[in-house]
């Protein structure tokens, strides 16, 4: 393995987009779900993975201070649906997250005491039916809706109501490290670098998006970069209702660098 060149792995929406600006090396971006199965096969050395990916990794090693996280509505990670909330019977899970799908089952199940069938596809559409969507596709979604008149699809942000429920932030993603990759420190060292620059470079990124004012503000607003005690309590807490729940198992706590 050649370590002065990383193998980087990032997702391929705005929300990222602060965190890799000015790295030289090349980037192969991926939906989260297939950049966790690139990571898993050894495919990269490093990669911005789902929080649930990282946390449930037999050897779980992440870069310090870095994360994509909100400390309330984040926009971009959202359930829509029709009707009364309490009346859904069925929900389209999102298959590009697994952090958001989780996270999607305990604003559910434990915030609001709804206990729906959770799906991956279905055949057609009904007011009963919701749907979990992420991403620059949620934004492009939502947007799309506030321009109807008509529209009858209401939102419910996982950002917000997380905070609502439990006054901490939530991290989405964060940087995983291969754990046998030999400089960790080095690349940890350059990605909050990159964060550094990209996060005071919010304006020149959103100007070259479709919707300037909307990136600014997403970038600026919505999402937060850092990874520091207030978002490691946030994580511990996800664990804890994951393990309540049962959604996934445990190895080993996060080793940062």
């Amino acid at each position: 393995m050649n370590d002065s060149v990383p193998r980087i792995g990032c997702v391929p929406y705005l929300n990222a987009r602060p965190l890799v600006e000015g790295i030289t090396y090349p980037i192969r971006k991926l939906v989260p779900a297939k950049l966790g199965e690139a990571f898993q096969l050894g495919e990269l050395d490093i990669a911005l993975l789902s929080s649930i990916d990282v946390i449930t990794s037999p050897c779980p090693c992440a870069v310090d201070g870095v994360s994509i996280s909100s400390h309330g509505d984040v926009y971009s990670v959202v359930l829509a649906y029709q009707g009364e909330l309490k009346a859904i019977e069925r929900v389209v899970l999102d298959p590009a997250s697994h952090t958001s799908n989780a996270l999607l089952r305990i604003v559910l199940e434990e915030f609001h005491g709804i206990l729906p069938e959770y799906v991956h596809s279905i055949d057609s559409e009904s007011k009963k039916t919701a749907r979990l969507m992420i991403g620059d596709p949620a934004i492009l979604y939502r947007k799309e809706a506030s321009g109807m008149s008509d529209s009858e699809i209401r939102f419910i942000d996982l950002g917000g109501e997380w905070f609502r429920n439990t006054g901490l932030s939530f991290v989405f993603a964060m940087w995983s490290l291969k754990y046998d990759y030999t400089n960790k420190m080095e690349l940890s060292e350059i990605l909050r670098s990159a964060k550094e620059l990209g996060v005071s470079s919010r304006i020149d990124i959103a100007t070259c998006e479709p919707d300037p004012d909307f990136a600014l503000k997403y970038l600026t607003e919505s999402i937060r970069y850092d990874l520091g005690d207030e978002e490691k309590a946030g994580l511990a807490l996800f664990r804890e209702f994951l393990e309540k729940k049962e959604i996934t198992k445990f190895h080993k706590e996060i080793i940062y660098y």
